[in-house]
């Protein structure tokens, strides 16, 4: 396919590939990701004599490893242990600090995708604060390296953002930064639209409990925002761990509850999906109990679920529920079958990258 003249060749950067040698960190996994960053962005200095620079003109890696630092920056008060890796003095040492307002996940600065010749007025953050370290972040770590890698090798090719809402497991970059739709729960009506609280994770080691609408505006306001396909997995997730199936048990003393189990699938730990069960439509506003966990393989979180209620589209249960404020919703992933079919109904749609977890 013809690339026009003026088009940013992000996929074929000649810097994209990590270091092999990578300082490891043996303290926090916030901090040993923290080191890998800074061994990226010490081999940069080391190769060309200067800190990277996000401007115009720079190539993809320099923007993308100026976007890391002024992040370490910004957190090195919560990296005590980091110190031994800024062989250059860029993070803790006498370089230019970066604004700690400005977050490089949301900065309208010139990112590894911008091509155009004015810096827009940047728009009032509204999820920075929520921001937290993500406990979890070695089960996407090698996620996020595949995706580099795919799109390196061309893969996967990043299309401009036009969707009006996200599923779970999908790939964003946004301002320069990758983010995974981890989580996608409390699925509910705002402002007269569907809605839900997402549970998002930066390549950086962060997340976000934030609404689907504040993403997708976000997503919206950067014109340089790309979404990463991931409909197909190929060798994206061969050998990653890319999720749960969970199958759950409802507490709630609703006759027609009983007998049925709940199937889904979450890139991140089952318990934090249902935290809140009693408080959303999807869970009929009950407390649930966990029955079987399944581990898998080589496929996306969506993609995973899309196969496993195929399977199970025989024993689908439609149910309706009315939520305290008196608004009915419909509570979906329900089915009247027992917990050895919903065994057998996984590993036909998964195949054997399925491990089961005991409960």
């Amino acid at each position: 396919m013809a690339e026009t003249p003026d088009a940013i060749d992000y996929l074929n950067d000649p810097l994209l590939a990590t270091p092999d040698e990578k300082v490891r960190a043996a303290r926090t996994p916030i901090v040993e990701q923290a080191a890998e960053v800074l061994a990226r962005i010490n081999a940069f200095y080391t190769e060309n004599g200067a800190e990277p620079i996000s401007q115009k003109g720079r190539s993809v890696l320099e923007r993308m490893l100026a976007n890391e630092l002024a992040g370490l920056r910004a957190s090195r008060a919560a990296l005590t242990g980091l110190e031994p890796f800024d062989v250059h003095g860029l993070v803790f040492g006498t370089s230019q600090a970066a604004d700690p307002l400005d977050d490089p996940l949301l900065a309208d600065g010139t990112d590894i995708f911008q091509v155009r010749d004015a810096l827009q007025p940047r728009a009032t953050p509204d999820y920075v604060a929520d921001r937290v370290p993500c406990q979890d972040f070695d089960r996407f770590e090698g996620l996020f390296d595949s995706v580099r890698q795919s799109v390196k090798e061309r893969l996967r090719k990043p299309v401009p953002f036009s969707q009006e809402r996200v599923e779970i497991g999908e790939f964003f970059v946004l301002k320069g930064q990758m983010l995974q739709v981890a989580d996608v729960r409390d699925k509910h009506q705002r402002n007269g639209k569907d809605d839900a609280r997402l549970r998002v994770v930066f390549e950086n080691g962060t997340e976000s409990n934030l609404l689907m609408s504040s993403l997708v505006r976000r997503l919206y306001e950067d014109k340089d925002a790309r979404r990463i396909p991931t409909t197909s997995a190929g060798p994206l997730f061969e050998g990653a761990s890319t999720g749960y199936v969970y199958v759950l048990r409802s507490l709630s003393p609703r006759p027609e509850v009983a007998g049925l189990l709940k199937v889904g699938t979450t890139a991140g730990r089952v318990e934090d999906r249902i935290s809140r069960a009693a408080t959303q439509a999807t869970y009929l506003y009950a407390d649930v109990e966990i029955v079987d966990t399944y581990e898998f393989k080589g496929h996306s979180a969506q993609e995973a679920e899309r196969l496993v209620h195929k399977q199970l589209r025989p024993y689908h249960v439609a149910l309706k529920v009315t939520g305290p404020d008196g608004t009915p919703h419909s509570a979906t992933e329900w089915f009247r079958i027992d917990a050895d079919a919903v065994a057998d109904a996984v590993t036909a749609a998964l195949g054997q990258k399925v491990r089961t977890i005991a409960a």
